[in-house]
């Protein structure tokens, strides 16, 4: 079965749903519309299930290529069609999975909302967009997909806009990305103006011919500029602060946001160009630091709240972080692969914690504990993929983490340790999480009484999540099957930086997971928060900075107000400049052109021009008295003349 040829139509699936589901029937819990949005993902997902498959036991010829022309000016033509390689077939796979899920998912935990029918259209239109940005083949396409990517996730975190925090948290969102995208635009047209093309196989067509075609120079700009778009949409320092206030939203939409789209995004955007990357060292260096601080920093920051999708939400910013850095380093293999398991326990921490949300009617840590006895299914998915993001031997999130690791050993030594260092970090939050939601006693009974465990239409997706948590790293690294599938040919990444790696790399992860989980679970064993009481004591002001997340919104804040502060004084300057200038001191000289003017009037006009006329004027009377009409006098004149000719002639 080939499927290359009609996978252009996959994003108009949920986009037609989108439309439908919208525009047509009643508002309300009792819907039926909203499962053409099911059904629209489910058929996505069945073909991307299948081309995913294919393109790991090498049935496909990658990369695929098709297009028409869209429209032309001069000798330029704009290509509209689709680009298919091995890092679209992977992401074709996560995102029409994760979106299904969600969708199915959000039947159970929206009902009764009284937008219910709207939520599914929005959620639609997301995954439309993220499969439109995913398939394109011509990076403006690319970027009007960027675009409405961001729009659909302004809608569904502002959703419930009537509330203070989810309306704030939006526009947040919204402006925050564009500072990225409005580099990731400039970046568009550096190259337009180095290449002349926007298409992706005629450019890696003409970086692969060498500096004369593609200097060094544009590459790097260029790079660097798609970077500052990728750090705003996958929340690199320091455009991060968006995604903590996403929370706001339905959880679903952040399990589908921080999993496979909107997120995801930026990483995506840097695999896809990664040939512009790869010709320039110093956007390379920039994106593995930008990559290895982020992490650290969102790790360290995971550390203190008690929300627990804040808890996820900083998590998820230290993952995007491994995943850059992974790109960074040179293994575009490790970057790709760590997005693709993430995107599968991530999903299921953030539906697992609505679960809880649901059960619970509260995001606070402090008023859970014992939880696993109310809810054990819950419990169970999501210690599988706490197990897996923390690198637990053998599930998916080790396989991933370990070829980031490794990747980033053969490029620097320094950034390693500090990834090491993160991934100790990454295990202790995760287990102080599980910790305080579902071990121990209660901290508040009468919640812990009324917690109930979800309907199937929940936990259904959670259990698929699970198995997919667990086993698929080992499927994918099987005989090297995903490596081959997103292979780039870069010296120091994929298998060069596997075999490269020291033989005791792995028993280090292992040794800093053990310590570090078994920390979490000792220090918050009690049903109250001594523990965390005591350290928050002794350590105030790191727990300050931290909770103020490093004072980055600050900074921002800060910035907004010079900004509107600087901008009244331009105005109230400006108002000033023009009466000093152009009323006080030019009043003189407006004057002087006054009386310019009145004499312009009356020597010109009133002199030259109506003086002229009256010479005309009175010459004309003159010449009437001669012309009297008669012919004898005429004739008269005549002879006269030529007489008066012939005496002329005749004295010459």
């Amino acid at each position: 079965m080939d499927l290359l040829p009609v996978v252009h139509y996959l994003p108009f699936l949920p986009l037609a749903a989108a439309v439908t589901v919208l525009l047509l029937g009643r508002e309300g819990p009792e819907s039926k519309l909203p499962l053409l949005g099911v059904t629209a993902m489910a058929a996505c997902l069945v073909c991307s299930c299948v081309l995913f498959y294919q393109g790991l036991t090498g049935q496909l010829d990658l990369p695929y290529g098709a297009s028409v022309s869209w429209f032309s000016f001069g000798d330029y033509e704009m290509p509209l069609g689709v680009l298919i390689d091995g890092p679209a077939v992977a992401m074709l796979f996560v995102v029409s999975l994760v979106s299904l899920l969600v969708h199915v998912y959000s039947f159970g935990y929206m009902r009764g909302d009284p937008r219910f029918k709207r939520y599914f259209a929005y959620l639609s239109f997301f995954s439309a967009a993220m499969l439109g940005l995913v398939v394109v083949s011509n990076l403006m396409l690319f970027f009007l997909c960027w675009e409405l990517v961001g729009v659909s996730s302004y809608l569904l975190i502002g959703f419930w806009f009537e509330k203070p925090g989810p309306a704030y948290a939006c526009k947040k969102a919204f402006l925050t990305t564009k500072l990225g995208d409005l580099g990731f635009f400039v970046g568009l047209l550096v190259l337009f103006a180095g290449s002349g093309t926007f298409d992706l196989q005629m450019l890696a067509e003409r970086v692969a011919m060498g500096p004369r075609y593609f200097p060094p120079e544009t590459a790097a700009l260029v790079a660097i500029l798609f970077f500052a778009g990728a750090a705003g949409k996958s929340a690199q320092v320091p455009l991060f602060i968006w995604l903590p206030d996403a929370m706001e939203g339905p959880t679903p939409v952040s399990a589908l946001i921080h999993a496979a789209t909107m997120v995801a995004a930026g990483v995506y955007l840097v695999a896809r160009t990664y040939f512009i990357f790869a010709a320039a060292p110093l956007a390379m260096d920039l994106v593995a630091w930008a990559g290895v601080l982020t992490a650290l920093l969102g790790a360290a920051m995971a550390l203190v709240p008690y929300d627990i999708k804040r808890v996820l939400a900083f998590s998820t910013i230290s993952q995007l972080g491994f995943m850059m850095l992974a790109l960074g380093a040179g293994s575009l293999y490790a970057g790709m692969f760590h997005l693709t398991t993430h995107a599968f326990f991530k999903a299921l921490l953030f539906l697992g914690a609505g679960c809880v949300i649901h059960g619970v009617h509260s995001n606070d840590m402090r008023v859970m504990g014992g939880l696993s006895k109310r809810m054990p299914s819950t419990f169970l998915t999501m210690a599988v993929a706490t197990l897996a993001i923390t690198g637990f031997p053998f599930l998916s999130g080790w396989f991933s983490k370990e070829a980031v690791l490794h990747a980033v050993y053969a490029r620097s030594p320094w950034l390693w340790g500090t990834a090491w260092f993160t991934a100790g970090l990454t295990t202790f939050y995760m287990f102080r999480m599980l910790q305080l939601t579902f071990l121990g006693a209660s901290r508040d009974h009468h919640r812990w009484e009324h917690a109930e465990e979800a309907p199937p239409v929940m936990t259904v997706p959670l259990w698929i999540l699970a198995l997919l948590a667990a086993g698929s790293g080992l499927v994918l690294d099987y005989n090297g099957l995903f490596e081959r599938l997103v292979h780039f040919d870069l010296e120091g990444g994929g298998p060069l930086a596997a075999a490269a790696a020291p033989a005791w790399l792995g028993p280090a992860a292992l040794g800093l997971f053990v310590a570090a989980a078994y920390a979490a679970l000792w220090l918050y064993r009690g049903d109250e928060l001594g523990a965390d009481t005591a350290l928050r004591g002794r350590l105030p002001g790191l727990v300050r900075v931290l909770e103020r997340r490093c004072y980055f919104d600050d900074f921002f804040l800060a910035c907004v107000a010079c900004s509107d502060r600087l901008a009244r004084l331009c105005a109230r300057f400006d108002d000033e400049v023009v009466d000093a200038v152009f009323v006080d001191s030019w009043g003189g000289l407006t004057r002087a052109l006054a009386a310019s003017q009145r004499f312009f009037d009356d020597f010109f006009v009133d002199g030259a021009v109506d003086g002229t006329g009256e010479a005309v004027r009175d010459l004309g009377a003159r010449l009437r008295r001669v012309m009297t009409g008669r012919v004898q006098e005429y004739m008269l004149y005549m002879a006269l003349a030529v007489a008066l000719f012939a005496i002329f002639l005749q004295t010459r």
